[in-house]
């Protein structure tokens, strides 16, 4: 996944699909909640490849 210019994120390498979890954890999703909802990762994105880069910590 990436954007025409900047991040990108390889859902093959590893720590990828983690860096993915933490972020979405991070801004408030809760797995434990067992309800269906729909969540798309596309505006994690940048977030994302930056965490799985080491740019934040």
């Amino acid at each position: 996944m990436g954007f025409t210019q900047g991040a990108e994120l390889n859902l093959h390498e590893p720590g990828a699909v983690r860096a993915l979890l933490d972020v979405a954890l991070a801004l408030g999703w809760q797995p434990e909640e067992r309800r269906a909802m729909e969540v798309t990762g596309w505006p994690l994105l940048e977030a994302v490849a930056a965490v799985h880069a080491g740019d934040v910590g």
